[in-house]
């Protein structure tokens, strides 16, 4: 028996980009693409993040060259009262007692925030963690893969745990063709999903016991809910960038639009999506 987790869905900021950037013929309009991370409640761990969204510290590696093409490339929107250290205030929360950041990959507006929490430890697959902590130093090439590594904590590598470390057990067959998670916490509250192609090491997060029913954080496996059930691929460009290349991603893409399309009941939540997010709210 999973424990209960309760989870929180959190805007922190956007980003403004043409909407068919994400999924082809969505049009050429510019689009602000919001950045969700997770506020999670463990029963027994205590306050936890999936990803962090933005925060100042990326407006602020993105002010000098070569970083600020990746800023003026991507304008961010970072209002006070989205914020994360604000939304967690609110909720009557320290960024201190963070126990745990659960990171889906090194992106500059999912990783944002991590200095912001001192005592948390931080899990990550092995090759993603790997690759962005070689790009220290080498910022032309960190820009280009959109990481910026200045934002990470001096002391990270020593509060970095690797998911793939953890126990591997087999998913519940409804969720083919993902067959197998790593158990985070040991308990199977908290079930890490690899999700190859759009970075060398891209971790989802299934949450089989969520308050409203199951979760399926994918992160960048798709950007638009309604378009990867549809089948409808980002165009060419926004492949290109794949980190882990253009069939991994196809293929990951494909397995949540099948998931989607045949398992209403699971909720699944890629970081970027107005519409999953609605849905969420609308369940809780």
């Amino acid at each position: 028996m999973s424990a209960a987790v309760e989870v929180d869905w959190l805007r922190v900021g956007s980003c403004r980009h043409l909407a068919c950037m994400a999924a082809r013929g969505a049009g050429l309009q510019q689009v602000d693409f919001p950045s969700y991370c997770a506020l999670l409640r463990h029963p027994t761990r205590g306050w936890m993040l999936y990803d962090t969204g933005y925060a100042q510290h990326f407006i602020d590696a993105t002010t000098t060259f070569p970083e600020r093409l990746y800023g003026s490339l991507l304008p961010v929107r970072l209002p006070a009262e989205e914020c994360l250290s604000a939304q967690l205030a609110a909720r009557g929360i320290r960024c201190e007692e963070i126990t745990t950041v659960i990171v889906s990959h090194y992106h500059g507006d999912h990783v944002a925030g991590l200095c912001d929490f001192p005592q948390a430890r931080f899990i990550a697959l092995r090759a993603e963690s790997e690759h962005v902590l070689a790009l220290r130093g080498k910022r032309w090439r960190a820009t280009v893969q959109g990481r910026l590594p200045s934002m990470l904590p001096d002391d990270f590598p020593t509060r970095l745990e690797h998911a793939d470390d953890c126990l591997q057990r087999s998913l519940p067959a409804w969720m083919a063709p993902f067959t197998d998670a790593f158990d985070l916490l040991g308990d199977g509250s908290l079930l890490g999903v690899a999700l190859p192609g759009h970075s060398h090491g891209q971790l989802g997060l299934c949450i089989p016991d969520a308050s409203g029913g199951p979760l399926l954080l994918v992160a960048d496996a798709c950007y638009s809910l309604p378009a990867c059930r549809e089948g409808r691929l980002p165009p060419a460009p926004t492949l290109w960038f794949s980190n882990s290349g253009v069939r991994a991603y196809r293929e990951t893409f494909a397995a949540v639009g099948e998931l989607a399309r045949r398992e209403p009941s699971l909720l699944i939540l890629p970081s970027h999506c107005e519409v999953a997010a609605e849905a969420l709210y609308a369940r809780t």
